[in-house]
């Protein structure tokens, strides 16, 4: 039967797909953050004020 919630059961190959696509997803937003934060610290540390 479909998933009720609308996501594929875990056990599944699409579900298994699926939480490697959210790991992904969540592994690549941590990185643009800390790519970010280094960005700010080392701009904040190189401006004269």
């Amino acid at each position: 039967p479909p998933a009720v919630n609308g996501r594929p059961p875990a056990l599944t190959a699409a579900g298994a797909a699926t939480l490697i696509a959210a790991a992904g997803t969540a592994a690549s937003t941590l990185s643009a953050l800390n790519a970010a934060c280094a960005l700010f610290l080392v701009l904040e540390a190189a401006t004269p004020l």
